[in-house]
């Protein structure tokens, strides 16, 4: 098992601000900017993606553990409580997520239908910050967590 970053894709749901959380997330390309991820095909944001091909991206600070957690739960509709979200991002006004270390908005380029996934790979349309934190949020082994220097790292 490897420990990955945690994210929570964004769209809008019945006309409300939706996010699921991710830990498949990975870059793809630099230039042009691209990033990838699967997610099960029967999500309401699959078919969000799917029909709109426009999604934002918030990469989770480690403060964000709560959020991510609740965005995460099995068989829960993800509608974002309105203190998650905070406000639109500047492109395609895809909800950004309140106190992520970067919201990306995004425009899918690739969705291959793989098993019951969808594998997404995107365009990186614009990459906002407002956030102090400098810890992401970890997934690994089922439990959330952050990463730190050791001792005598510069």
């Amino acid at each position: 098992m490897l420990a990955s970053g945690v994210v929570i894709v964004t769209s809008m749901v019945e006309g409300q601000p939706w996010g699921v959380t991710l830990s498949s997330l990975s870059s793809f390309s630099a230039d042009p900017a691209r990033i990838a991820f699967s997610i099960k095909r029967s999500t309401a944001t699959a078919q969000s993606i799917a029909e709109s091909g426009e999604f934002g991206v918030a990469i989770l600070s480690a403060a964000s553990v709560e959020l991510a957690a609740r965005q995460a739960a099995p068989g829960q509709p993800k509608f974002l409580a309105a203190e998650a979200v905070a406000g639109d991002g500047p492109l395609l006004g895809i909800p950004a997520i309140a106190g992520a270390l970067y919201n990306l908005e995004c425009k899918s380029v690739v969705e291959v239908e793989v098993l019951d996934h969808l594998l997404v790979v995107a365009d990186v349309l614009s990459a906002t910050t407002d956030a102090t934190e400098e810890s992401g949020l970890v997934f690994f082994n089922r439990l959330f967590g952050t990463f730190f220097r050791h001792e005598g790292e510069k």
